[in-house]
């Protein structure tokens, strides 16, 4: 006879699930906090991270398997413009990278680490022309305990956390170089409610900027449009032809043949000039792209293009006009 608790745990054909019955649900598994430490700081610097200018930068942080967000649209891609793979924690990093590397900035380091004590100018060792007399930052918690802020320390530490800036570009100044912070997060109206730490950390990369002289700007992914963003990534794998260098000779006279062309379609002034110097049509949209991008063709990135279409002009007066806006004057 069975009892009524085996008749709970009988199945309908009669076997006895008893304690073999499972779960609904699996209890998750803990995740290890992971403890910082002065000695893997250390190795982190020794290894480079942080440090550097140009295509030896290497970014104080960067993506990895143990490290994605649940919220944001993380991009990792080799950027020929940087000749390196960079390292971007959101979807607005990576389109705000896109756009100041079209305007020609001379070199752009994202996950920049802002130092807590005493450390160079963030321009030392851009270049053997630069001025030598660039002032030592005092750190951040220097300037943190000025503002009367909370530093912070890592998880589990009592070591200082090292703070980082989104966007570090540099860009010419008459006979120098200059600074632009630019600091992504989804801050997508003016009047929009801020987290007070993030305020906290706002305020203390503002005042870092002011120490060593640098233009600060709070962007969001609304900052560039997605066309004009999608329009980039479009022609950005070709700013360098550094896949195929050979096409490089050919850019110029190549973008003289489409500029001369306006009549006719995209597509038909670039069959029409691969034609002209008997190249196949693949390398022609290559060349079509790096001219683009480098606006030897004068086109609009802000306007849907369609290659059916001719050319619609506007993007030399466009680049031009926000290098005056953001860095006060132009230099392409």
């Amino acid at each position: 006879m069975i009892t009524p608790q085996e008749q709970i745990n009988t199945d309908s054909t009669g076997w006895s699930l008893g304690v073999y019955s499972l779960p609904t649900e699996p209890i998750p598994k803990q995740r290890r906090v992971k403890v910082s430490t002065y000695t893997k700081l250390y190795e982190h610097i020794r290894q480079g991270y942080g440090t550097g200018h140009g295509k030896n930068y290497k970014p104080w942080l960067t993506l990895t398997r143990k490290n994605p967000s649940p919220t944001s649209n993380q991009v990792v891609s080799y950027m020929p413009p940087l000749e390196r793979t960079a390292h971007y924690f959101s979807r607005g990093e990576y389109h705000t990278a896109l756009f100041l590397l079209w305007l020609g900035v001379l070199d752009l380091r994202e996950q920049f680490p802002i130092w807590p004590i005493a450390h160079p100018h963030p321009l030392d060792g851009a270049s053997a022309g630069i001025n030598t007399k660039l002032k030592w930052s005092r750190g951040l918690l220097s300037i943190a305990r000025e503002a009367d802020i909370k530093h912070g320390h890592e998880v589990g530490s009592k070591r200082p956390y090292v703070a980082s800036i989104d966007l570090v570009a540099t860009t010419p100044f008459g006979d120098n170089f200059a600074l632009s912070f630019f600091s992504s997060k989804p801050i997508h109206e003016p009047t929009a409610k801020v987290n007070w730490r993030t305020s906290e950390r706002l305020e203390l990369e503002r005042r870092y900027a002011k120490e060593v002289c640098a233009n600060y700007f709070v962007s969001s992914s609304a900052l560039i449009p997605l066309r004009v963003a999608s329009q980039l990534e479009w022609w950005i794998d070709c700013s360098t032809l550094h896949f195929c260098p050979e096409l490089l000779k050919l850019a110029s006279k190549f973008s003289d043949l489409v500029n001369s062309s306006l009549t006719l379609s995209i597509s038909e002034a670039v069959i029409s000039a691969s034609t002209e110097f008997s190249i196949p049509i693949d390398h022609g949209w290559s060349l079509f792209r790096h001219c683009a991008w480098k606006q030897l063709i004068d086109i609009d990135p802000s306007v849907q293009i369609l290659t059916s279409f001719p050319v619609r002009s506007g993007g030399r007066a466009l680049r031009t006009k926000i290098q005056q806006e953001l860095f006060r004057e132009s230099w392409l």
